[in-house]
């Protein structure tokens, strides 16, 4: 059976990987992928407005309770800025 024609709003993607779900999970495989493979196209698309997964709806209280430098990617080292002094300086 033929698709019918896309309506006037929807967008065609064409990309290597379709990542389902920004949490944890997600986006770590994301960063993975594209330290291993910086030219392969990535779509990331979850249900809610805003990275995190599950525990934006689930736990909507919970918060971060350390700086930045602490947290992040294997790819990107967070909290390696120094200020004049020589003293870390931490993203808030």
């Amino acid at each position: 059976m033929p698709m019918p024609p896309p309506a006037s709003d929807d967008v065609e993607i064409s990309c290597d990987y379709l990542v389902v779900g920004a949490g944890t999970s997600g986006m770590s495989f994301v960063d993975t992928l594209l330290t291993e493979n910086a030219t392969a196209t990535v779509v990331l698309v979850d249900r809610n407005s805003r990275p995190g997964g599950h525990w934006n709806m689930a736990y909507p209280f919970v918060r971060l309770h350390q700086p930045s430098c602490f947290y992040g990617m294997n790819s990107l080292p967070l909290g390696k800025r120094r200020d004049r002094r020589g003293r870390e300086v931490f993203d808030a």
